[in-house]
């Protein structure tokens, strides 16, 4: 009689189990509930608010899975801070973050999916004449860099920048203007933020990015552990990530937005600070050491 009423309770869990994980994986029969959204401010093609209205790569992910999970989305428009947003994340006022790194103090209290979206590599910036004399990371140490102060790294690679002489300049054109001019030897910035960055100045033929990354970023998508949905979140999010097609697209998508403002800006007349350089031949864009590791251009170059 045990051995029976054991194999009865157990025969009853499993297929409470088998029966709860069918309905975990179906589309929910549900009325629509709203889920809150957010993710970085002003670092496009990660993610931007312009007018209130939200865009960047992740968007049609989060769009695919809200129509997936019955949901409809709410991007949180800007009304404080992104540190300060991010902290009321923690405490539920939103649902999901489009975009955070691991091993940084400011996203600890989110929970993070897994495995990552997409990468942040972080790329190195030069005049073509000087790029191919850059042979390891130490080279920079002995230089003066700067970074856009919009650019969002993780702990990890703030902590590395400890070490660098670097500054941190609030626009585009007064960065470039710098390099251009000799008052910086380096830019470091992402590769998608400093190629869209570029293109829209008009320079993106007149610099050189590094064929390597200096650091690569892993960004994620984040959820609040005080959200109410989070159990079918965390779940349902995983399953996607792990999918090579769904990887595949955000990538695709990745790469279409940055083409787009490539292709909106080509022909851009650069700004008056490339005349104010000293001519020099051999910042011909094309004369790189092709030997140099660093010596390259962006992956969004001209075909």
């Amino acid at each position: 009689m045990k051995k029976w009423l054991t194999f009865v309770v157990f025969l009853f869990a499993f297929a409470s189990a088998a029966v709860a994980q069918v309905e975990f994986e179906q589309i929910k029969s549900r009325t629509q509930e709203k889920l809150q959204v957010t993710g970085f401010f002003d670092y496009y093609p990660f993610g931007q608010y312009q007018n209130n209205i939200y865009s960047g790569v992740f968007k049609p992910f989060i769009e695919y899975f809200a129509d997936h999970g019955q949901y409809v989305l709410d991007y949180l428009p800007i009304s404080m801070n992104y540190e300060d947003t991010i902290r009321e994340v923690s405490k539920g006022e939103a649902d999901v973050v489009l975009g955070m790194y691991s091993e940084t103090s400011l996203y600890a209290d989110l929970k993070f999916i897994y495995p990552a979206a997409i990468d942040n590599p972080i790329h190195l910036v030069m005049l073509p004449s000087k790029i191919s004399t850059i042979r390891s990371v130490q080279d920079l140490k002995s230089l003066k860099g700067a970074i856009h102060s919009k650019e969002m790294f993780s702990d990890y690679v703030n902590d590395k920048l400890k070490d660098f002489a670097v500054e941190y300049v609030d626009n585009s054109h007064e960065l470039y203007g710098k390099l251009i001019r000799g008052e910086i030897d380096y830019v470091l910035t992402g590769i998608y933020f400093g190629t869209i960055e570029t293109a829209k100045l008009g320079i993106r033929h007149q610099v050189a990015f590094s064929k390597q990354s200096l650091w690569n970023i892993p960004v994620f998508i984040g959820i609040s552990k005080a959200s109410v949905h989070r159990e079918y979140l965390s779940h349902t999010l995983s399953k996607l990530l792990e999918k090579p097609e769904i990887k595949e697209k955000i990538q695709k998508d990745m790469d279409d937005l940055v083409n787009a403002v490539i292709e909106e800006y080509a022909g851009t007349v650069p700004p008056s600070f490339l005349s104010e350089k000293k001519s020099s031949a051999e910042d011909v864009p094309n004369k790189q050491d092709d030997f140099a590791p660093f010596a390259d251009r962006s992956p969004f170059a001209r075909r």
